[in-house]
């Protein structure tokens, strides 16, 4: 059993759905980059579960998962708001939060590692959360235009 029950979730709805799943998948931005600095570029990110389904074609046969397994619940909003004005959470600037969607280089990488791990260019990505407090306002989310331009135009919210 994993330390988090969300990715565990996760892990088990996509193998019962037929993936094959890969959890806390390592990735950071290439030394070759010209925008890499190895004072923030050094420390990898995680992908939490990456689901790939054999036979499959087009953004659904590849998801890759972000877990925000919070108490107080995922607001898209709220966490568009903090992103947007660089606002820091918890001692953290929350745009790290979410490097992928948020910063070029770090969603070169993650894409880098999907097309590694699968040779597929095409893919969801979701966040799962334990609870989502606010879905009408999921445009600032799978709705956002810079997230859609800079990862993948599949984004998804999944909730328990």
């Amino acid at each position: 059993m994993k330390e988090d029950i969300l990715e565990q979730l996760v892990e088990d709805y996509l193998n019962l759905q037929g993936y094959f799943t890969l959890t806390n998948v390592k990735y950071r931005p290439s030394k070759d980059d010209p925008k890499y600095n190895s004072r923030t570029d050094s420390v990898h990110s995680d992908i939490d579960v990456i689901g790939v389904k054999p036979g499959e074609t087009g953004p659904k046969s590849v998801y890759a998962v972000s877990c925000k397994s919070w108490q107080q619940g995922f607001g898209a909003k709220w966490e568009y708001d903090n992103i947007k004005k660089n606002r820091v959470v918890a001692g953290r600037e929350r745009w790290k939060t979410y490097r992928e969607l948020t910063k070029d280089k770090w969603a070169k990488a993650f894409k880098r590692k999907i097309w590694d791990l699968t040779r597929r260019r095409s893919f969801t990505y979701v966040t799962a959360c334990t609870y989502w407090e606010d879905p009408e306002n999921a445009k600032y989310w799978i709705g956002n235009e810079d997230f859609k331009n800079r990862l993948t135009k599949h984004i998804e919210i999944w909730t328990v």
